[in-house]
């Protein structure tokens, strides 16, 4: 058992919190191909306190082959933008990529998990710290103005 993960449930996001000690972790599941490094991540970005820890390994488990590792790091990033308020050029990049990826998940499509993604981004980070594509497509709610 590593880092609390347990045979008969390896995808339940508390039994990776271990990676918020030791996120390499997170790097040797997307590296190993695991069809858990996903929730590896997921578990990483919603209990991590430094933001910077997170950002490098969501960008590479969306280059992850298996396709439940980048819908878990489209979710990923949704979380990683309601929790700080930011992305960066390259997340913009692959988060655009990811809207035309028809691969199948399921009963759905990558491009969905990263519409889902597109519309916590363009909720959440500044309107100005996007690109107009995802101000156009994705608009968050607007501030109320001042009477």
């Amino acid at each position: 058992m590593i880092f609390g993960v347990t045979s008969d449930q390896p995808w339940f996001i508390g039994s990776w919190i271990g990676v918020v000690e030791r996120p390499e972790a997170v790097d040797e599941a997307v590296d190993r191909n695991d069809e858990h490094a996903g929730v590896a991540l997921l578990a990483l970005v919603l209990n991590h306190p430094d933001s910077e820890v997170a950002l490098p390994r969501i960008k590479r488990a969306l280059m992850s082959p298996n396709a439940q590792t980048r819908a878990n790091a489209l979710q990923s990033l949704g979380h990683y933008a309601r929790l700080h308020q930011a992305i960066d050029g390259d997340l913009v990049r692959q988060l655009r990529c990811a809207l035309s990826d028809r691969t199948p998940l399921h009963h759905a499509q990558i491009r969905g998990y990263a519409f889902h993604a597109a519309s916590d981004v363009g909720m959440f980070v500044r309107r100005r710290e996007l690109p107009r594509w995802l101000r156009r497509r994705f608009a968050g709610p607007r501030r109320p103005t001042r009477q």
